[in-house]
Formats: structure tokens, C-alpha cells, sequence
């Protein structure tokens, strides 16, 4: 059985080009999980392009095509496995917007009050409730790093350690606490690497040690930079000069899954909110924690 590639993550194409080895770690309806070392690829049948996936050219589901354990080898524009392979020499490559350094802005307080507020509507008909915000280590993050940080006091913000109490926390694949530490590192870096600033540095063992594997490298990879096109877009618009109309990015990411979206798009925002303070301390942060924890 041949398959094609219609687009090939910049992550996954080096993959393809050191010829390495892996085996099939998850297999969803529309998506397969393939760990290399300790890299992932993502198979998917669907239209998202991230770093790290290759979204399949045809067909609509993984049915049928691989199994957990199932071992595959890598080729320079190939994926073969147990008479399975991938084609993906005419793909074309998606490269992470966030890699590309640009003039910053952070949006004013009243955008991110109305974005957080969003996302608490969504909070509040969700099945799963806001799991992420009455987690007494979320609360502890935000009184002991945001808060000073954005006050200009503390350098904890760029200690893995600050944010490992919610590596791992909530239900799901992708659990929440990761989504929410994707997002907000994630922003910051961007950000930080805009303005030529410090980053927060990531120790992929640390984080591979904490979580789900697969969650633990979409971390990683969304600190350095390499995220999916809608976290993508959402970052730059919101950080641009024009950054009050980013409502539709942020409302694409947020109904992802089932809190993830809103999880990671928390992230984003008060990341954002914290350093709009640091700069011009009008309370953005203070107000958007205070709508997230409203009955």
C-alpha cells in the first residue's frame, strides 16, 4: 500500500533526512504518533500543518494502515513500515511563522480582558469545567511567577521548575497543564527572541519525564518556536501592531479538543497580559485572573 504526503512538517523532514528508526506510539482515527529518539512525527488525515506532522494527501482516516508497536524506518522522502509506505518526496514543507523575527506589540487591557472573557464563556459550557484554573498549582504560578514578573520583581518565569507543578495535570491526551505551559512559553520565547531577550530554556528530559511523551515534545518544540499554523497565527496576530483583531485566531485555537484549545489560548494571553504589565502597568494581568476565576 502507497500513500502520499501533501505537506511535510520542517521537523519531520529532517527527521526523513537522518534516516532514523522509530515505531508507532498512538494510533487515533486521523492521526498516528511515530517516536524517533526521542522525537515525534504526527501522521495526520486532516488539514492542520505543524513542524512536527505530515498531513496525508488522501484518505480520511489512519484505519487499518499501522498499530502501537508497529516498527517504522525513516527514509530521505519516505516512511515505510510493514508494507506501508508513505511517499513524500513532492510534499511541500510547512515551516512555524514564529521562527522569522518581527516588530512586537502586546495588545492593550481591554483586548485581552475581552479574549480572556472568551475563553471563560468557553470554560463555562464545557463538559470538562475549567480543570486548568482551580488547580492549586495554576494558582500557584500565578502569585509566585506571574505576578512578580509582571511587577518587575523575580526571575522565576524562566525556570522550567516554576512551571512543572503543572506539567502532566488534568485529563486528556494532551493534558492541560501542558497545553497551558505550550502556549504561554511558547509566547514568551517568540517574543523574547523578537526583541533579542532572554528565553526560557526547556530541558526536553525534564519535560519527557513528566507527561505523556508525545505532549512532553509538542512542549518542547512549541519553546523553540516550531508551532502548528493556527498557535502560529494567533501569537503573531496578537503580538502585532494591529493586535485587538485577533478574536477569530484566538476562537479557531480554542475549540480544539476538548479544553486544550482554550487550555494553550489561555497560555497565550496571560503570557501576554504579564508582559503588557511589565511594560505599562495598567492591571491586564490582575483583571484577566480575576475573569478567569469568576463563579
Amino acid at each position: 500500500m502507497t500513500l502520499r504526503a501533501a505537506y511535510l512538517g520542517e521537523l519531520a523532514a529532517r527527521f526523513l533526512s537522518q534516516r532514523r528508526r522509530g515505531e508507532v506510539t498512538r494510533v487515533f482515527p486521523k492521526a498516528v504518533y511515530l517516536r524517533t529518539g526521542d522525537d515525534f512525527l504526527l501522521l495526520l488525515w486532516g488539514p492542520l500543518k505543524s513542524p512536527m506532522t505530515i498531513n496525508m494527501a488522501h484518505g480520511k482516516s489512519s484505519s487499518g494502515y499501522f498499530k502501537v508497536g508497529q516498527p517504522v524506518g525513516l527514509k530521505r522522502n519516505s516512511i515505510e513500515s510493514e508494507g506501508v509506505i508513505i511517499e513524500a518526496k513532492d510534499a511541500k514543507v510547512y515551516r512555524s511563522s514564529l521562527l522569522a523575527k518581527r516588530d512586537v506589540a502586546l495588545p492593550d487591557r481591554s483586548a485581552l480582558v475581552k479574549g480572556v472573557t472568551m475563553l471563560k464563556s468557553m470554560y463555562d459550557v464545557s463538559p470538562h469545567g475549567p480543570v486548568l484554573v482551580a488547580d492549586n498549582s495554576f494558582a500557584s504560578l500565578v502569585s509566585g511567577v506571574l505576578i512578580p514578573f509582571s511587577a518587575g520583581r523575580g526571575n522565576e518565569v524562566f525556570s522550567l521548575e516554576s512551571y512543572l507543578g503543572l506539567v502532566g495535570r488534568g485529563g486528556g491526551f494532551t493534558p492541560a497543564g501542558d497545553d497551558f505551559v505550550a502556549g504561554f512559553i511558547g509566547t514568551f520565547n517568540y517574543f523574547a527572541r523578537c526583541r533579542h531577550q532572554r528565553t526560557i530554556t526547556v530541558p526536553r528530559v525534564t519535560l519527557l519525564s513528566r507527561t505523556v511523551p508525545e505532549s512532553g515534545a509538542i512542549v518542547y518544540y512549541s519553546s523553540m518556536g516550531h508551532v502548528d499554523e493556527g498557535l502560529g497565527r494567533l501569537i503573531q496576530k496578537s503580538t502585532s501592531s494591529r493586535s485587538v483583531g485577533f478574536s477569530d485566531e484566538l476562537l479557531s485555537v480554542a475549540a480544539r479538543g476538548h479544553t486544550s484549545g482554550v487550555d494553550m489560548s489561555l497560555g497565550v494571553l496571560l503570557c501576554e497580559a504579564m508582559l503588557a504589565d511589565k511594560e505599562v502597568d495598567d492591571g491586564a494581568l490582575a483583571e484577566c485572573v480575576g475573569v478567569m476565576r469568576e463563579k
